[in-house]
């Protein structure tokens, strides 16, 4: 790459880039193919071995490139955006294709009667929850502070009042996916026990682990996925278990029977449609109140398994985490750590199967571990070695001993942080999603947001005018970039006027040759070229600019984000490259140039144009493809950041020009303004000075009366339930 000139080079960067985005898509069919989605295109006939292969040639390949650039000291420009602002833009267009499915867009495809259009509308509601569901996730940054998220979940003032709260608006707004947390909390509620989970992948040694606490080998174990479904141990009077089933109910086995309810093995994808396992035993280590939790393990052997487990993780109160010493950490134990974090459950991790490294290999792998997790996921957890086999299993005990023994001795204050934190957190979601949907009702205008009021005509009037002004804009441009080569003809005149003015006019004493001087001279003026190129993007970038500015301000559009058209920035415009022939080239002004410097100058153009014409006219098609390509592809990506930000504002004015807002939906826009405020209130209320003492506004001992109860007397609970039967 050495003998390449800059403008090659930049050519290899855009065409590296070109391969990098082709690659990236067929990555992203080999991703589609993991899923068993029914709307694929694709029928997956590749083996896991096939896929890796794939995408380790797709690495190296980058690897090479990128390797490549730097040898030569080729800098790699790119344009990153941020991909929470692109899917958070997606998200718009995806409200758009579900209001198409709509009653009055489907109006034109033949009559609707009210049974079909109550249908469409539910539709929309329902797809239209989940796409707020994912905007509102995307607002509140969950992932990005979970070391603080368990400490604001326990500021959070939950209480059975909030618990009543949500459900009225979880019932009300139909967010049937809330459903199932409240209806875990009241079972918590009335059950309450502190549930203690072992999580971790295929065979990290999880069932060994709660066999070892139990004192006897009741869980089933071995190399491949096994546990099936999650099981549950408790303390009891005597050894005994209990399989609920889907159909059928409960049913009372013997422990010794187990496996066949609770392995892979004997319910392999569970076929038997098992529900939940108890087994109760007298283990000294077991206590009142407390449960311990053996899960699916987790991974692409076992994905039924992980499917229940991360349909349990959000009930249990802490997570054990175990991360096989054999392998160490992966993305799937990041991924279990950063769930249970956001579903507002602590965890501890320890390394399973420590007996396999020496004692100084443990410390440095629990360093690893523990650095990593902090570099990953910005929480600190300290990292305990465990085993469960011969001497090393005193490892195992010192954990229990010091880690799990004192919480069991504060179960029932453990339990009522749990359950408070589990309230919050689902008021801090049906928050979120309330936010959401009004944002999206009122064009991007929370509830607290005071804007001076403007008629909805005039707002629609004067960004359809913002509109059309900006869409001459960009025609311009594009015609502009479309002749762009027929400009090639008048350059190449453009450089042999220039030359044949120089030649004569610039004395033979200080004159340099006349190739030097040609090929200056048309390096200047295809510069010249390159900076108009410039311009038309600049001036187009400036335009779009203000539009958005003016959007926001003049016609009351809220949401916009000028930041992606402002900071973008052209870059790679090409360089020219003067032909070699130009060089060559002996041609001198006349002797009588002195006398006659007119004439001089047109004999002098006359004989260039002879000599060097063709290369000249060659040299300038040249460039000015290059120029034309180049702007070509800088007016679609700016276009394309510009048209991102103005669909937001197109879709807010399709729903103000929609049909005109009646009755009821202002009621309902009003009852969704009211539990938003509500919602506020209820995250931020304090409690009444002659009210409970903290440890007792969430009472959770059995004796307590539920959170129904605690506001509206026993009836209550039927209340809270019949939402959802």
């Amino acid at each position: 790459m050495s003998t390449l000139n800059p403008l090659h080079k930049r050519a290899v960067v855009f065409g590296f880039l070109d391969l990098h985005r082709r690659m990236a898509e067929m990555e992203a069919y080999l991703a589609q193919s993991d899923s068993s989605s029914p709307f694929s295109q694709h029928v997956n006939d590749l083996s896991p071995t096939e896929r890796k292969v794939v995408q380790d040639y797709f690495a190296r390949m980058r690897g090479t490139m990128l390797a490549r650039l730097r040898e030569h000291g080729v800098p790699l420009e790119t344009q990153p955006t941020s991909l929470r602002w692109v899917l958070q833009t997606g998200l718009t267009f995806l409200h758009i294709a579900v209001a198409e499915l709509g009653p009055g867009a489907l109006r034109g495809y033949g009559t609707l009667d009210e049974a079909a259009r109550r249908e469409l509308v539910q539709i929309q509601q329902e797809l239209d929850r989940l796409v707020d569901r994912v905007g509102a996730y995307l607002t509140e940054r969950v992932g990005h502070d979970l070391a603080e998220r368990l400490a604001r979940l326990d500021a959070v003032p939950a209480t059975a009042e909030t618990l009543t709260l949500l459900d009225g608006v979880i019932t009300r707004w139909q967010l049937v996916e809330f459903r199932p947390a409240i209806e875990t909390i009241l079972q918590r509620l009335e059950a309450p026990q502190y549930e203690i989970a072992v999580f971790g992948r295929v065979n990290s040694g999880k069932s060994s682990l709660l066999n070892y606490i139990a004192g006897t080998s009741v869980l089933p174990v071995g190399v491949t996925p096994v546990t099936a479904v999650p099981t549950r141990l408790l303390r009891g009077e005597e050894a005994e278990a209990v399989v609920r089933f889907a159909e059928t109910g409960a049913c009372r086995i013997d422990v010794a029977d187990l496996a066949q309810y609770a392995s892979e093995q004997g319910n392999p994808g569970n076929h038997r449609r098992v529900t939940g396992i108890e087994v109760r035993l007298p283990a000294p280590r077991l206590r009142e109140g407390v449960v311990l939790v053996d899960t699916p393990g987790i991974g692409s052997l076992a994905a039924v398994g992980s499917a229940e487990t991360f349909a349990y993780l959000p009930r249990c109160d802490l997570g054990v985490v175990l991360i096989d010493a054999a392998t160490s950490l992966d993305q799937e134990d990041l991924t279990l750590l950063r769930t249970l974090y956001e579903a507002g459950t602590p965890a501890q991790v320890l390394l399973s199967k420590a007996d396999l490294l020496t004692p100084e290999d443990r410390r440095g792998t629990s360093d690893y571990i523990q650095q990593h997790i902090q570099q990953e996921l910005g929480v600190s957890l300290p990292v305990h070695p465990v085993s469960t086999r011969g001497q090393d299993s005193v490892l195992l005990g010192d954990w229990f001993e010091h880690e799990i023994e004192p919480l069991l001795g504060q179960q029932r204050q453990l339990t009522e942080a749990s359950l408070h934190r589990k309230i919050a957190q689902v008021l801090e979601s049906v928050s979120g999603v309330l936010e959401t949907m009004f944002a999206r009702r009122t064009g991007g205008q929370l509830p607290m947001v005071k804007r001076a009021p403007q008629p909805a005509a005039n707002q629609t009037a004067a960004a359809r005018r913002l509109f059309d002004q900006v869409d001459v804009e960009i025609l311009r441009a594009e015609k502009q970039c479309r002749e762009w080569n027929e400009r090639s003809q008048h350059l190449a005149e453009i450089i042999l006027d220039e030359a044949a003015k120089v030649l004569v006019k610039t004395p033979k004493s200080s004159r340099d040759p006349p190739g030097k001087t040609v090929s200056r001279i048309s390096v200047d003026v295809m510069m010249e070229v390159g900076k108009a190129a410039g311009e038309v993007v600049t001036e187009l970038k400036r335009t779009f600019e203000e539009t958005l500015q003016s959007l926001t301000t003049s016609a009351g559009a809220s949401g916009l984000d000028v930041e992606p058209v402002k900071g973008y920035q052209c870059r790679g415009l090409p360089a020219p490259e003067p032909s070699p022939l130009l060089h060559t080239i002996e041609t001198s002004a006349p002797w009588w140039s002195f006398a006659l410097p007119g004439l001089a100058v047109g004999a002098t153009r006359r004989s260039l144009q002879k000599r060097i014409g063709a290369a000249i006219l060659e040299q300038a098609q040249l460039h000015n493809s290059r120029v034309r390509a180049w702007l070509k592809e800088t007016l679609k990506e700016v276009v394309e950041r510009y048209q991102l930000q103005a669909e937001v504002v197109r879709e807010q004015m399709r729903r103000i020009e929609g049909p005109a807002e009646t009755e009821e939906a202002a009621v309902d826009l009003d009852a969704l303004r009211q539990d938003l405020e509500q919602l506020r209130s209820a995250k931020t209320r304090a409690l009444p000075s002659n009210g409970p003492p903290p440890d007792e506004c969430c009472q959770m001992g059995a004796n307590a009366p539920s959170p129904t109860e605690q506001r509206a007397g026993p009836r209550k609970t039927a209340v809270l339930r019949k939402g959802h039967r």
